[in-house]
């Protein structure tokens, strides 16, 4: 395979600069949104009430160095491979046509899942929010209506051309993450300047479960990285791919790594380094901006306002990668051939993109119309969270699976690369990639519904093995010629 796309039109027209691709990977992290709801999870509240506790940084700097080592390894296939395909090219490369086509339907499908996923948490989070204010126009309309409106206005983004969603996803993603960053450093330095600094944040015999609540906190950790990878897919739309990519790519996963370590640390010592008052304040941002000696009433509403900004910006970033995954696999001759159509005047996949958001909107439909598709607990905020939960879990689940797929592919190494850092780099995330795997299995094993994420997973990847065993049986696997 060449270093472009291989076969059809290449998308876009190759103007979005090293500040769109930055957002494309920020947008679909999320970190906002992973700050305020998954580093609780690290700390201990959990569905296993499994966790670091106190040592939760630890956890997630053990964490940042295996998702650091994948990011190193996809960097380097991002400089030499420029298609909207992205982990589906560069397995491709690395292990045959074969291989490289169930990975990408395995990355996608999880990717998809994702998209469908954030669609629901914002209508969801965003009525949520609106309860806070119950005498504001509009403010008892119900949670489809506001992820129907989300699909809509992303629908015609995606439609028009990504450089309008990259943009949003600069101001929407990247400006929430830069005030929750000040606000954690000022948190920290009220804490010096008060009472002084404390490294048993940092010490992993502050974790009362020990290296097991340690090694529980990385699990968790690893799903607020997922996406870092997500600008590679907009590799024929960018004006210098070989160059903006893997900044993008690796310098995401450096940058939220920082900025987790920062908030958690700021957090253990606003609580006054008690695990108790931690987890008895959830989200634990939320009361963190409202304590009047951080922040006060008004800032911690602006943190939960900044929380749903994030959340378009994911998913706008889920939106985007999707449908670049679903053109790039239909140009290929893996799906059917109309979704890989572009726009003339455009050059987007807009019928990838329309059937995206059609879905969508498709599933909000039955969700709002069976009062929750799933059974609804207790501790659920809304009708919407159960399959929003579980879709984003089964989305992770895939995306981290091939995230160990390419580990194992550094090992074939690369032309122009060190065999020895490729090698120490698969090795290194390979193993938080593995962890991440098992602990998904192992945290479920006893909950109803989510323990099926990783058998329906793999009956996913071998729906994608038998489709590619057809086309071959068929004679019309073979990928078009670059």
């Amino acid at each position: 395979m060449g270093a472009q796309a291989s076969g059809g039109e290449k998308l876009g027209s190759g103007n979005l600069s090293l500040l769109d691709v930055i957002a494309q990977s920020i947008g679909f992290i999320g970190p906002v949104f992973a700050a305020a709801f998954f580093i609780p999870t690290i700390v201990g509240a959990s569905l296993n009430g499994k966790g670091a506790g106190l040592a939760s940084p630890v956890s997630i700097l053990i964490t940042m160095v295996g998702m650091c080592a994948v990011a190193w390894i996809i960097s380097r296939f991002a400089r030499r491979i420029h298609a909207a395909g992205s982990l589906y090219d560069y397995v491709t490369e690395a292990f045959g046509q074969r291989v490289g086509f169930v990975a990408g339907w395995t990355y996608y499908g999880g990717v998809v899942a994702l998209t469908l996923a954030i669609g629901l948490a914002f209508g969801g989070f965003l009525s949520l929010t609106l309860m806070n204010h119950p005498d504001w126009f509009l403010a008892d309309w119900p949670w489809w209506v506001w992820s129907v409106g989300f699909w809509v206005v992303a629908g015609v983004m995606l439609f028009r051309g990504v450089a309008i969603s990259t943009r949003v996803q600069l101001v929407l993603g990247l400006g929430s993450f830069i005030i929750i960053l000040i606000f954690s450093i000022w948190v920290i330095l009220k804490v010096a300047g008060d009472t002084g600094l404390s490294g048993a944040p940092f010490n992993p015999s502050s974790s009362d479960q020990g290296w097991n609540g340690i090694f529980f906190g990385i699990l968790y950790a690893a799903i607020m990285f997922i996406g870092f990878e997500s600008s590679a897919n907009l590799a024929e739309e960018t004006s210098n791919p070989r160059r903006h990519l893997p900044l993008a790519i690796f310098g995401s996963a450096i940058a939220v790594g920082v900025f987790y370590v920062i908030v958690t640390y700021s957090q253990a010592l606003g609580f006054g380094l008690s695990v108790e008052q931690w987890l008895a304040n959830f989200p634990p941002l939320y009361a963190l901006a409202a304590d009047p000696n951080y922040g006060g009433s008004t800032f911690g509403e602006l943190i939960q306002w900044l929380v749903v900004i994030d959340i378009a910006a994911v998913g706008l970033g889920t939106a985007t990668a999707s449908s670049r995954g679903v053109f790039a696999l239909a140009r290929d001759g893996r799906l059917p051939a109309f979704l890989a159509k572009m726009h003339p005047r455009y050059k987007t996949p807009y019928v990838a993109s329309t059937i995206l958001t059609i879905a969508s909107i498709g599933l909000i439909a039955l969700i709002a119309g069976t009062n929750g598709l799933m059974a609804v607990g207790e501790m659920d905020p809304g009708e919407w969270f159960p399959m929003f939960n579980w879709l984003a879990t089964f989305g992770g689940f895939m995306m981290v699976a091939i995230y160990f797929a390419i580990c194992v592919a550094a090992f074939k190494g690369m032309p122009g690369e060190s065999f020895g850092l490729l090698a120490l780099a698969g090795i290194i995330g390979g193993l938080v990639s593995v962890g991440a795997i098992y602990g998904v299995i192992v945290q479920y094993a006893d909950i109803p519904t989510y323990n099926r994420v990783w058998w329906i997973a793999v009956l996913w990847l071998a729906a994608g093995v038998a489709i590619m065993a057809l086309l071959t049986a068929r004679g019309t696997f073979k990928r078009p010629a670059a």
